[in-house]
């Protein structure tokens, strides 16, 4: 929250009650109602964090801001029947499909989806009252993820593209600059963290859950670190031969359910692509199924 006019709102939370309530108690310390909001800046397109921002606007009149690139998560658009398609290709059966599907849309309860709202691309700067926001594209979380910079402050607002305690899921969907195809999460993810470090390193990191970061440097060994023992694992169970991503999901994710399948499947297959963009792996192409394999130098 930005406590100077205008009263501005960084992400929403979830539509639920508690939400709501604990969104008004936390006006209600400073003097202040969801009334006097003015703006909402969207990090990204997921329901945890734009859930009740159609209601603030309904409350407030607040002006709603988030990423050009969520415009199908923010309006919970969905391409079912591409998952369904990418999901048999990697190996998984009709029953857990359906239900990756059935509980990637019950999720879409919390949150109602946006109607109206100002589009970023990152390079812009709002304006405020002695003090300003300078939006920055974040791609990788989401492809429209969206960090917010308050210079007169020190302080970034990063959503999930920066979590203390958790590392976050680079979410693989339909990109949607190349439709059919898939966003290339990891690859795009990495990216973003360079860019983090080169314009915001110095900066305390105001995060989507939890605490907040205020050594980059440091930070960036860990998440160094916990990718690396991905790429590890998917490098070793490959060693034994080409798979496909639901051996892979198996694997490394034995006892994974529900929702998590889907998460599971989108981390392997986010990483398998940065693998492949690093020339480490390759795709085999085949009727009905996409396998992967070390190519030769990844092997010595």
């Amino acid at each position: 929250m930005i406590l100077r006019d205008p009263i501005t709102l960084i992400d929403s939370g979830p539509l639920t009650e508690e939400a709501w309530d604990a969104l008004g108690a936390g006006l209600k310390r400073f003097g202040l109602e969801v009334s006097d909001v003015k703006r909402v800046l969207l990090t990204h397109g997921h329901q945890d964090h734009y859930g009740l921002a159609e209601k603030v606007a309904d409350a407030s009149g607040a002006t709603l801001y988030g990423g050009r690139l969520d415009r199908r998560n923010f309006r919970q658009e969905r391409s079912h029947g591409l998952l369904l398609e990418d999901m048999a290709r990697a190996g998984f059966g009709l029953l857990p499909r359906l239900a990756v599907v059935a509980s990637v849309t019950a999720v879409d309860r919390f949150a109602k989806p946006l109607e109206v709202w100002d589009e970023l691309s990152g390079g812009e700067t709002l304006p405020g009252d002695g003090w300003s926001v300078v939006v920055r594209s974040t791609p990788g979380h989401t492809p429209g993820s969206l960090t917010f910079t308050i210079p007169e402050a020190g302080v970034v607002f990063t959503g999930d593209t920066v979590l203390k305690e958790i590392t976050p899921n680079a979410v693989v969907d339909e990109d949607p600059e190349e439709s059919g195809r898939p966003f290339r999460s990891v690859t795009r993810y990495f990216e973003t963290l360079d860019e983090i470090g080169r314009t915001s390193g110095d900066a305390t990191l105001l995060t989507g859950h939890g605490a907040p970061v205020t050594d980059w440097s440091a930070h960036r060994k860990t998440l160094d670190r916990r990718y690396g023992i991905r790429v590890g694992q998917i490098e070793r169970e490959l060693a034994k031969g080409p798979a496909v991503v639901r051996d892979l999901v198996a694997a490394i994710f034995p006892r994974v359910k529900t929702l998590n399948v889907f998460l599971a499947y989108s981390e392997i297959l986010g990483f398998l692509m940065y693998l492949e963009d690093t020339g480490r792996v390759e795709k085999i192409v085949s009727e009905t199924r996409d396998r992967y394999r070390l190519v030769p130098a990844a092997l010595l």
